[in-house]
């Protein structure tokens, strides 16, 4: 019975322009894959350039470069959670990326934007467990920079994708 609701309620989505936003989308996914991810500095960094690399093109499969992502990465630490002895008993990673996607042609942005993530961490006595605990908060972070930014530009080049049809 709920496969005869799915079947009857396909056609009607498909009709009005209805596509998943993480399934493969045609030519959204043949524009995400055009883009070069440029380096951007730090370790953390690398680590989120690896990721939209990964995420634009997780097959590895070759195509023409149409775009350049240029992705500016700010990073600070703070402390949270602050005994009345004055010692620290959370840490706080800020990040801060603005990405600017560029057409390879012309040279012209196309999209500029801004995300803001913060992860937190524990400040222990032992170093080497707060040291593995900002690790942690750092590849957190760029998890969730990653898909923000991937969500953000799937729907610019759907969005685009959709007017160049129109």
């Amino acid at each position: 019975m709920l496969l005869a609701a799915a079947a009857a309620l396909s056609p009607a989505f498909s009709g009005c322009g209805w596509t998943p936003l993480y399934a493969e989308s045609g030519p959204a996914s043949e524009e995400l894959r055009a883009i070069r991810v440029e380096p951007i500095p730090e370790r953390i960094g690398q680590r989120l350039a690896m990721a939209l690399r990964n995420s634009f093109n997780p097959t590895g499969e070759s195509t023409p470069e149409r775009y350049r992502l240029k992705t500016t990465l700010v990073t600070s630490l703070g402390n949270l959670g602050v005994q009345s002895q004055g010692l620290a008993t959370l840490g706080k990673l800020d990040a801060i990326a603005t990405y600017n996607l560029v057409d390879s042609k012309t040279g012209s942005s196309l999209l500029t934007n801004t995300v803001h993530v913060a992860n937190t961490f524990n400040l222990d006595p032992n170093q080497y467990s707060t040291v593995v605990g900002e690790d942690d908060a750092a590849v957190r972070v760029v998890a969730e920079l990653n898909q923000e930014i991937v969500t953000r530009l799937t729907l610019f080049m759907q969005r685009r994708t959709a007017e160049k049809k129109s």
